[in-house]
């Protein structure tokens, strides 16, 4: 029963992670106004946004305007749910804690990265703001302060050796700024593995956009969005 609960919980906060989504990269308040449909901009009433729920028994279409319902809005709250019942579930106490936030707002940057090719400063604060205090509960803060300096090395490293080949800047700074936080929740060893993986996503992406849509000089990639569902699994591994 309390891991129902636990899922409920995460399906209720990915609601939340919904509205940071659509809302923060376009400079909007996600306090207010109240949830509203983006494409007849009508009020949803509260009956009408229960998490997952309202999605199945609306058949995925907005109540007024009868238009289809991203189906990123119940992905987001069921992979929400399933981080809350994985941190609850695997991790005590204030590891807990962080995992189920910092998971669920890497997971909502991948989201937005994806979409709009940016990484908000505001949420990378907050990223810190999460993973700070955490350090105190550890046994090795340094280790973890480490992994700040290897993911910056590793990226000024990167960045060098691309400028020098290309001439043109490699990485954005919201993917810089990310991998240094990446670095201090992960550790040295962690947060390079976690380089590694979203590399080798990356690479497969774009083997699957080469094959679909052929080759494009300019196609950019959301390395945002490799990077953030790479640390979560190099965390739960």
């Amino acid at each position: 029963m309390i891991y129902l609960f636990c899922f409920l919980i995460g399906l209720i906060f990915g609601s939340f992670l919904n509205v940071v989504i659509y809302r923060i990269p376009k400079n909007q308040s996600i306090i207010s106004p109240r949830s509203y449909c983006p494409k007849c901009k009508s009020k949803i009433s509260f009956y009408n946004n229960i998490p997952l729920i309202s999605f199945l028994i609306q058949n995925g279409k907005c109540k007024k305007c009868k238009k289809s319902i991203s189906l990123v809005y119940p992905f987001t709250e069921l992979i929400t749910g399933f981080l809350f019942l994985i941190g609850f579930f695997y991790f005590e106490g204030i590891e807990s804690f962080t995992f189920i936030t910092v998971s669920s707002l890497l997971f909502a940057i991948s989201i937005i990265d994806y979409r709009y090719f940016i990484i908000p400063l505001k949420l990378s604060l907050f990223l810190i703001i999460l993973i700070l205090p955490n350090l105190f509960f550890l046994t090795k803060p340094l280790f973890y302060i480490y992994g700040l300096l290897v993911g910056l090395g590793y990226l000024l490293f990167i960045y060098i050796i691309t400028w020098i080949i290309t001439k043109k800047e490699p990485l954005g700074l919201g993917d810089i700024q990310l991998i240094c936080i990446l670095g201090l929740w992960l550790g040295p060893i962690k947060v390079l593995i976690t380089i590694f993986l979203s590399a080798c996503i990356g690479i497969i992406y774009w083997l699957l956009l080469y094959f679909i849509n052929g080759y494009e000089k300019n196609k950019k990639l959301p390395l945002g969005t490799f990077l953030s569902i790479s640390s979560i699994l190099v965390y739960l591994y």
